[in-house]
């Protein structure tokens, strides 16, 4: 990992470090109708391994489907924390591994995940191509890759207003000026179906498969 890279990760984790305590108030019932989409998508079996990236504080657990086998990784500790938290509160089967990690440097065997899970993670990331190609790599072929998360409107006004306003959004933790659809287009993951979501549509779940 090269200083730019370290600098990256390391304010990326002050960002959600501070969040934590008062993520779910801002973040939480604002992008709910987004997870709850993606995860309605999810393959209703029980005890598959489901990797999700990006976990926060667990906002997700209650949207698995029983008996799951959950691996969450979150960049910042002290979200790791809490979702250490709740999910020592969860009666509904799932066993839960939690890791602090860094999305684009996933420490797993390739093909290790029945299903990879990313909600609004990738406009995040320092590297958005490398954190889709590590999501394919870990996912079993035939596996499901799912994805929430802005993308970047391709013109019109609102294009305009992403384009200027995303250097501001990047302080918070997030641009505004990535095409999220492009970029997953332009790797092996096969999209199936694209849905709009949340106030205003200005996110899409993309439900994509590892043929």
């Amino acid at each position: 990992m090269n200083n730019k890279d370290k600098f990256l990760g390391s304010s990326m984790e002050n960002i959600y470090s501070f969040y934590s305590p008062f993520y779910d108030l801002i973040f939480g019932k604002t992008l709910q109708p987004g997870r709850e989409l993606a995860f309605s998508y999810l393959n209703e079996k029980p005890h598959q391994k489901i990797l999700d990236i990006g976990v926060g504080t667990g906002i997700t657990f209650n949207l698995y489907p029983d008996q799951s086998y959950i691996v969450g990784i979150d960049i910042s500790t002290k979200m790791i924390e809490r979702a250490k938290k709740r999910a020592a509160n969860l009666s509904n089967g799932h066993q839960i591994s939690l890791y602090v990690m860094d999305a684009c440097n996933l420490e797993f065997e390739d093909e290790s995940f029945d299903a990879v899970i990313s909600p609004y993670v990738i406009t995040t990331a320092k590297d958005p191509l490398k954190l889709c190609q590590e999501m394919y790599l870990v996912c079993k072929i035939g596996g499901q890759i799912i994805i929430v998360n802005h993308s970047k409107s391709p013109r019109g006004l609102r294009s305009k207003f992403e384009n200027w306003f995303s250097p501001l959004f990047a302080l918070a933790g997030f641009v505004t000026d990535l095409d999220v659809m492009e970029l997953v287009a332009s790797t092996e993951i096969r999209v199936e179906k694209m849905i709009d979501c949340n106030i205003f549509n200005l996110h899409k779940v993309l439900v994509g498969v590892k043929k």
